[in-house]
């Protein structure tokens, strides 16, 4: 927690988190990889909080970046890290929204902005297939970190988290 003036101030991720897990967090089918259920993980907390839409399996199928500003870049810088030189992926490829009081059910301020996102999904039109030996981004069941596998890999543990066990 941040001190401003000698008083505490949260931090935007430590404020946004209970309004987006409390408005997404629900459990939902997997989205372009399976038929098990996914849900809503926190991936970073530190800076922008930034979530995803993992399954059982540890597929992604959307990551979001959520704050009180434009965060497009942020999650261009994101993605574009975490599926490497070979993954295909165009800035183009994130989306961006806000989010404001009224369409979130908040009756205070109802033209408030809450929060903006940017998010990308791993499925989105230009890059989908159903190739069954193309390469995923998948999240770590250990750590939470991205890493690029076949789809059909049953592994849900990055390279270093299984050099642990």
């Amino acid at each position: 927690m941040a001190r401003a003036g000698g008083r505490s101030v949260k931090s935007e991720s430590a404020v946004l988190k209970p309004i987006v897990l409390e408005r997404f967090g629900g459990e939902r089918k997997c989205n372009g990889h399976c038929d098990q259920q996914a849900s809503l993980r926190v991936m970073q907390e530190d800076g922008e909080l930034v979530t995803a839409i993992v399954c059982a399996r540890g597929y992604v199928s959307r990551v979001m970046v959520y704050g009180l500003r434009d965060n497009g870049s942020a999650m261009s810088s994101l993605i574009g890290s975490a599926l490497g030189p070979e993954g295909d992926f165009k800035d183009e490829d994130v989306r961006t929204a806000t989010r404001y009081a009224w369409d979130m059910g908040m009756e205070d301020n109802a033209r408030d902005i809450v929060f903006k996102v940017a998010y990308w999904a791993q499925n989105y039109r230009r890059t989908k297939t159903s190739a069954t030996d193309r390469n995923g981004l998948f999240a770590c069941s250990q750590c939470n970190a991205f890493f690029i596998q076949p789809v059909s890999s049953l592994i849900t543990v990055c390279s270093a988290c299984s050099k642990k066990r």
